[in-house]
């Protein structure tokens, strides 16, 4: 954590937040010493469970900064900038005018930050180095939103003093981007064929790339043939186009109105889970739903979760909602449903709140790839949810099956796309036909998979190994199986990765 300190603030270990990381070339080789370190400790004796999930730490970890080289390769000293910030913003762990000490002590660490990275990218990638640029550009609306923030007095004029010098850095940053680093830029970004499989077998994954791509495929024809059957049924004669307008119009008459609705979906939601010995809820946690606050909407356009920092005490999960402009057609009722169910209860929220009652580090620092479990258990749960009579009604349905295309269409693309056998253009376009997303939308969708193979597909994958899991459960203990204590192994095991979950049972 002294060395990546935002991801300290992120667990919610508080010495670290006045810090930026160092950013140069040999703090990764630091990382890299200490990981080959911990690797060579782990592979000098036998290991019992959690030996094994550091094992598989290490092993992902020094694959991303050997092999995938994603710090030489992405500039991503404005994504840890934001998020450092943010994170400060957002969560309440103490008075606001308190955490404006540390964010004064990040802003004005931010010039050194910049310059002390620019070292580090010898490899730059064109399609990268610009959504780098643009979001080096967006940034200075953030720093002023921090002054605004503050009360009048020394801290506010230190704060401006912080974000001047900051802005300058930045926009100084976004220029050699564009003039520098983007005129030597490669425009191959692809992991390729055996960077990929590579990949999978270290999450240890139980199939290969080809394979999850035809589950992908085949869960797509399948939801499709759902999704006609369901317009059928329901709205015969309807064109999809149609049936997509009505249900997004159904919404409440204000923005007021509907941030109440969520918070009474979300409310609902968890009761109903107490009430259908689905889970259990640990003590401490909380989830609050709130406007997203106005220095925040530039940087959140719709909404956002915050989950709770495994080192606070108070499991504090904050869901922010941002006002649109004459438009509640995103907040109409059955997305509202469906969102509370996946980001709620008994979703993200419960599943990051449980998570972290387990003691254990290794499992903490492994749920960063564990993303099967924590996109694949809020995706299974809104299947969940709907078998149980929770997320209830055609209208839910359409908005769940419509989900279903675009996790599918996800797979097949995150597995395409890793390998280089289509390019951002044709990813588009099937987001654009298969989910009818908006260009653009689907533009920003596509752009951030070039960069994160492998996590799209977790999604859809991760609902379908869980829901194995469950049937295989269920043979084993006939009679004797319950949903609540299949559920709360999963989710009191801390976020783990497939291939450890079979040790849980």
């Amino acid at each position: 954590m002294e060395l990546r300190p935002v991801e300290a603030t992120y667990h919610g270990l508080h010495q670290h937040d006045h810090r930026m990381p160092e950013g140069s070339a040999a703090s990764v080789e630091a990382e890299l010493a200490l990981l080959s370190s911990l690797d060579a400790e782990l592979a000098g004796e036998e290991q019992d469970l959690e030996g094994e999930i550091a094992r598989y730490y290490v092993g992902l970890t020094r694959f991303q900064a050997e092999e995938m080289r994603l710090w030489s390769r992405f500039p991503d000293a404005p994504d840890q900038i934001g998020t450092g910030i943010f994170l400060l913003f957002a969560r309440d762990f103490a008075p606001l005018e308190e955490r404006l000490q540390p964010i004064a002590a990040r802003l004005e660490a931010i010039p050194g930050y910049l310059a002390a990275s620019r070292e580090r990218l010898s490899e730059p990638v064109e399609l990268w180095t610009r959504i780098a640029a643009e979001s080096a550009r967006a940034l200075p609306h953030l720093y002023g939103s921090v002054v605004e923030a503050a009360p009048d007095g020394p801290l506010r004029r230190r704060l401006a003093s912080a974000a001047e010098a900051a802005t300058e850095a930045t926009e100084g940053f976004a220029a050699w981007l564009e003039e520098d680093a983007l005129p030597r830029s490669s425009p191959d970004w692809a992991l390729g064929e055996e960077k990929l499989e590579r990949l999978l077998t270290l999450r240890r994954l139980p199939d290969p790339p080809d394979t999850i791509r035809a589950l992908g495929e085949g869960y797509l024809a399948q939801f499709k043939e759902e999704r006609a059957e369901l317009l059928a049924r329901h709205w015969p004669g309807r064109p999809l186009e149609e049936v997509n307008g009505l249900v997004r119009s159904q919404h409440a008459a204000s923005f007021e109105a509907a941030l109440a609705e969520y918070k009474d979906v979300i409310a609902s939601a968890r009761r109903f889970v107490l009430d259908a010995r689905l889970a259990s809820i640990p003590g401490a946690e909380e989830l609050r739903v709130e406007p997203t606050p106005r220095f925040l909407r530039p940087v959140i356009p719709f909404a956002a979760y915050e989950p709770p920092a495994r080192f606070e005490t108070h499991q504090l999960g904050i869901y922010l909602v941002t006002p649109q402009e004459n438009d509640l057609s995103e907040h109409n009722h059955a997305a509202i449903v469906n969102t509370s169910v996946h980001e709620a209860y008994p979703g993200h929220h419960l599943q990051f709140a449980s998570a972290n009652q387990h003691p254990s580090l290794a499992r903490l620092l492994s749920a960063e790839y564990a993303t099967e479990l924590v996109e694949g258990w809020a995706h299974y749960c809104e299947q969940l949810m709907y078998e149980q009579g929770f997320a209830a009604g055609p209208e839910v349905r359409f908005v769940q099956l419509n989900d279903l295309i675009w996790r599918a269409c996800r797979i097949v693309l995150d597995v395409d796309l890793s390998r280089g056998r289509i390019g951002p253009e044709e990813a588009v376009a099937t987001l654009v036909d298969e989910v009818a997303m908006n260009p653009g939308a689907a533009a920003s969708e596509v752009r951030r998979y070039t960069y994160t193979p492998g996590y799209q597909l977790s999604y859809l994958y991760g609902r379908h190994l869980l829901g194995k899991l469950r049937e295989g459960r269920q043979r084993a203990e006939g009679k004797d199986f319950e949903l609540r204590a299949f559920h709360d192994r999963l989710l009191y095991g801390g976020a783990l990765p497939a291939a450890f979950w079979p040790a849980l049972f």
